[in-house]
């Protein structure tokens, strides 16, 4: 009896181990393909600027590249370009009075095939109508493609990227604006710090919000954080007209406990706000402590005081005692 359940365990365990093996190789091979089939999409630049004027034309270039592993076929279209809440959650098709350049575009060729590592530059042309309205214009220049163009894909996955085009027609511009919140916390129970802020573009066409953060520790004029020396695009963000956008700057850094000088200053549609304050990180459960401790200091002081007012009655009892039996 003994043999035949050693007998089994063996069997038991070398079917384990061999479907342990049928797994591992099963995954690498799927890895392996998805890797070999991955499509991989990019288009540059991801945003231009142009000026236009009515009645003209304008000629662009931007580029698509395959920086995946297995050939596709790609497609270009142009959308409308509009945000649908203050995060800035792009929407590709929307229309507004601010969108009507993708009616303007069109394309020298709309599809083309890029072997892996290829890049292909895609003209367009924007034909300005007479009577465009003054004002910024937006659009998205869209590349496609799906992994169903790819040699031995089985499931079609669309890939889309795109590059936003910013244009201005010239005319009655409008620049205004407000900053509706530039916001800074004095308190953190956890890392990290993040300041936040809101404007609103009350013009007609794009401005741009600059957020300059500088945080110090409490006894030292030397900043622990800066985003001064960080690229343009991670300290300024475009507000398209008739939009409001949030922005939110975060200290990954941060220690579990410290008090630092903290400044975000704002500037936006020739408005700059400043708001600097001192802000605590401390964990929930250090200031329990804090709070306890304070509390029994308290206590105790009160506790003492009460006893010695006691005290003070009781002599002044003795004392009088004293003198009327003396009298």
């Amino acid at each position: 009896m003994a043999k035949k359940i050693k007998l089994f365990l063996i069997v038991v365990v070398a079917a384990m181990t061999f479907g342990v093996f049928q797994f591992v190789v099963a995954d690498s091979v799927h890895a392996e393909e998805t890797t070999q089939n991955a499509i991989h999409l990019q288009v540059s630049p991801t945003k231009q600027k142009l000026s236009l004027t009515p009645g003209s034309s304008y000629v662009g270039t931007f580029k698509v590249h395959n920086a995946g592993a297995a050939p596709f076929t790609y497609k270009v279209s142009a959308t409308p370009y509009s945000v649908t809440n203050e995060n800035y959650s792009p929407d590709y098709t929307g229309l507004t009075n601010y969108t009507q350049i993708a009616e303007w575009i069109s394309f020298e060729k709309e599809t083309g095939l890029l072997q892996p590592g290829e890049v292909a530059e895609v003209a367009y042309t924007v034909n300005v109508p007479k009577d465009a309205p003054a004002g910024g214009q937006y659009a998205a220049l869209m590349a496609e493609t799906s992994d169903g163009n790819a040699e031995n894909a089985t499931v079609a996955v669309v890939h889309r990227v795109g590059m936003i085009l910013y244009a201005a027609v010239p005319g009655e511009t409008r620049e205004s604006g407000e900053i509706i919140k530039n916001n800074v916390n004095t308190f953190y129970f956890n890392p990290p710090l993040t300041v936040n802020s809101l404007v609103k573009n009350t013009g007609n066409v794009e401005q741009t919000a600059t957020y300059t953060v500088k945080i110090y520790p409490l006894f030292s004029n030397e900043a622990v954080f800066s985003n001064e020396e960080k690229p343009d695009k991670e300290k300024q963000l475009d507000v398209i007209p008739d939009t409001s956008r949030f922005n939110s700057i975060t200290w990954e850094g941060a220690p579990h406990i410290g008090i630092f000088s903290v400044e975000q200053t704002i500037e936006f549609a020739g408005q700059v706000s400043t708001n600097k304050k001192l802000v605590l990180i401390c964990p929930l459960w250090l200031l329990f402590i804090i709070f306890a401790l304070l509390f029994f200091i308290i206590f105790w002081l009160f506790s003492r005081a009460r006893n010695r007012k006691r005290e003070a009655t009781r002599e002044n009892a003795k004392k009088s005692a004293k003198e009327e039996k003396e009298d």
